[in-house]
């Protein structure tokens, strides 16, 4: 091998190494938010039911976020275990089922002015599991053994008939009652906040009431 030969070789050979050292060093300062939260949440989410984290799953940014809240936290996940006094207010014999609407509001209120938009879900539930303290203050603002919330873990009205929720968007948010008809977008329903944006039609709930 010749002297320019030997020398041509040396020298790639010390620019592979030096790239080789500059892409690890690159990789391990550049900025990454988010893999430094996967570091920080709590864990991966659960099965309902399921008090065992699955070991090596990444969990999802949407997870991590806390919205939507695809399962219920377990009770040593929360930031506190002080019964929100605003929601003992739904179900009291002194409260006319027709306002209650109105504190689901409230409390939906509460959640939005401490973590900067209403909960994000595509049903009763996931709004639910958001206000149990799913949420990344992990921060209860329904208590757990509520009467109100039914064995699926929704929120239901004075006839047993889950809430709904229409999400217009982070800071405009719809709660209606289907009232003593159980039937959706009828005259007797409950609602506040703002209208949904569709023409009003009736629902029937999922098991209607006995015949009489």
């Amino acid at each position: 091998m010749t002297a320019r030969r030997a020398w041509t070789v040396g020298a790639t050979t010390a620019l592979v190494c030096l790239a080789i050292v500059l892409i690890r060093n690159a990789g391990s300062t550049a900025p990454d938010s988010f893999a430094s939260k996967v570091k920080q949440t709590v864990g991966p989410a659960r099965a309902p039911g399921d008090s065992q984290t699955h070991a090596g799953r990444i969990p999802s940014r949407a997870e991590i976020e806390g919205q939507p809240a695809l399962v219920a936290p377990a009770p040593d996940e929360l930031a506190t275990d002080i019964r929100p006094p605003l929601a003992n207010l739904l179900g009291n014999p002194s409260v006319d089922p027709a306002n209650e609407p109105k504190i689901v509001l409230q409390v939906l209120d509460a959640y939005r002015r401490m973590l900067g938009a209403y909960p994000a879900g595509e049903n009763n539930q996931q709004l639910v599991n958001a206000l149990l303290g799913a949420n990344k203050e992990k921060m209860p603002f329904l208590p757990r053994d509520h009467p109100r919330l039914n064995a699926k873990g929704e929120i239901v009205d004075a006839w047993g008939t889950p809430f709904f929720f229409h999400l217009n968007s982070r800071s405009s948010i719809e709660v209606r009652s289907a009232g003593a008809d159980r039937v959706l977008f009828t005259g007797d329903d409950a609602v506040a906040g703002a209208p949904p944006l569709w023409p009003e039609h009736p629902v029937a709930p999922d098991n209607p009431p006995p015949a009489n």
